[in-house]
Formats: structure tokens, C-alpha cells, sequence
């Protein structure tokens, strides 16, 4: 295909209209074409904004995360977390469902190593362990 706008001395198209045939200019991926003569018009260029690329752990995002153990007087109560950086890894940020203060990340007994949790101890002696449920959402016990 053969267009114009490769050509020294080729007419510029002007508001949206093909300079040969005067068709409307359609744009494509990277021009503006026309489907009637096939001219492209070389001279557009994509305005391109920079994205600002924002992590997880940047968002600021509180998580409220559901009881989901045995007692059924603990069903209504939430907990809320955020994810925070610690060296070079993401972890949650907890605070206390009894208290609110902020839990410290404990490790896990070894007697099952299968379980995905995190454990987490408030200064107060409250234990909470996040787990994954089965619909991929976390809840506390």
C-alpha cells in the first residue's frame, strides 16, 4: 500500500478529512487511515499520559476482616489491617479485635505447618490468627 504521507511534498490531512479523496479519516493503532484510498496520516502522535503505577502497599487500604471461628459470640466481631513493608516483604498490619491496639506478628507452633495462618499478640495477651477461607477472602480466629 502505497499512501502520500511518505512523500516529500504530500498533502497534510486537515480536520479529519482525507486530502485525496476527502473521505473521513478513520483512526487505526497508531494513525489516522482512510478505508476508501488507503491513506494514512503519519503525522498524528499519541498524547500519551505517564500512569502512575501505585502498589498494594502505597493504596492505603484498611481491610475489615470477619470472625470466622467456632464461638458464635465472637460472629460479629471485625478486625481491621492494612498491609504494610517490613524489609522485603508485604505483611498485614493488625489491630486488636478486643483492645485496638496494634498486634505484633508472631510465629506459628510447627504442630501444622500445612495451615496457611499468620498469628498475630497484642501487649494486652490477645491472640489472633488470620486464615485464608475457602472463598479466598481472610478472615480471624
Amino acid at each position: 500500500m502505497v499512501t502520500t504521507a511518505t512523500l516529500p511534498n504530500a498533502p497534510m490531512a486537515r480536520e479529519g478529512h482525507c486530502p485525496r479523496c476527502h473521505a473521513r479519516l478513520i483512526k487505526g493503532y497508531h494513525e489516522f487511515e482512510c478505508l476508501t484510498c488507503g491513506f494514512s496520516d503519519y503525522s498524528y502522535t499519541l498524547e500519551v499520559e505517564p500512569v502512575e503505577k501505585r502498589s498494594v502497599v502505597s493504596t492505603a487500604t484498611r481491610f475489615v476482616i470477619r470472625y470466622m471461628g467456632e464461638f458464635p459470640t465472637l460472629r460479629e466481631t471485625l478486625t481491621y489491617a492494612r498491609l504494610v513493608r517490613v524489609r522485603n516483604k508485604v505483611v498485614y498490619a493488625v489491630n486488636c479485635p478486643f483492645c485496638t491496639k496494634a498486634m505484633d506478628q508472631s510465629s506459628l507452633s510447627g504442630k501444622r505447618p500445612e495451615a496457611k495462618e499468620q498469628r498475630y499478640k497484642c501487649m494486652e495477651g490477645h491472640r489472633v490468627s488470620l486464615v485464608p477461607a475457602k472463598d479466598g477472602m481472610m478472615g480471624w480466629r
